[in-house]
């Protein structure tokens, strides 16, 4: 069931990535929403009526609790371990930053919180990406917002500023199985940034509180 409340306030961290750049230019378009805030490293190349980009440091996000009022929080910050530089980074920036994200969200009055998170999060996983990812949504399941929406999204399929080869040939073999089963792949099917963003933003406009898990196989482009 969705109900569109109006004259929401929409909190987007990593507004610069894949998915982030898809909701930022969907939230700004949805009519539920008269505000976007969309905090970064640096202000945005960005312009428009409703959009807000705070300057702030990752690693004193906290500094910023009870400052930004929101309604809710889109949380699509993430890296890779090769982008990073070694794994410490990169829990920082996939488990610390998410963490601090979503807790200067509920200080600032969210109610609902969707997380891209990754197909096979566990925190009993043997690979370290998943492990993270797993002790990420577990961390975010801790905090008291009315409702939590957690995406776990197959290989991510858009614009790319970087050149990834190994996305690029995954997504070929996913591609040519799908033609031989739309089925086949089950949650590993590659998942369009596009689709997932507008499926994050819809599912903020439900009326279902507690947590929600959404598969890859639900964010599939119809």
């Amino acid at each position: 069931m969705e109900l569109t409340a109006s004259n929401k306030t929409a909190l987007l961290f990593g507004a610069t990535g894949l998915v982030g750049n898809e909701l930022l230019d969907q939230l700004l378009e949805h009519p539920a929403y008269e505000r976007v805030i969309a905090p970064g490293r640096r202000p945005l190349r960005r312009q428009h009526d409703k959009l807000d980009c705070p300057v702030v440091d990752f690693d004193r996000l906290e500094d910023q609790s009870g400052k930004i009022t929101c309604d809710d929080v889109f949380i699509a910050l993430g890296t890779t371990i090769k982008k990073a530089g070694s794994k410490e980074a990169f829990r920082k920036v996939d488990y610390d930053y998410i963490v601090k994200a979503a807790l200067v969200a509920k200080a600032g009055g969210a109610n609902q919180c969707m997380l891209v998170s990754s197909v096979g999060a566990s925190t009993e996983s043997r690979f370290f990406y998943s492990q993270v990812k797993g002790q990420t949504e577990a961390a975010i399941r801790e905090i008291d917002f009315w409702a939590i929406h957690i995406f776990q999204p197959g290989v991510l399929v858009g614009n790319r500023e970087e050149f990834r080869l190994g996305e690029r040939v995954g997504i070929g073999i996913s591609n040519f199985l799908r033609n031989i089963s739309p089925s086949i792949l089950g949650d590993y099917n590659p998942t369009r940034a596009d689709v997932l963003a507008a499926k994050m933003i819809a599912a903020a406009q439900g009326v279902k509180s507690g947590l929600q898990i959404h598969n890859a196989g639900e964010l599939l482009d119809e």
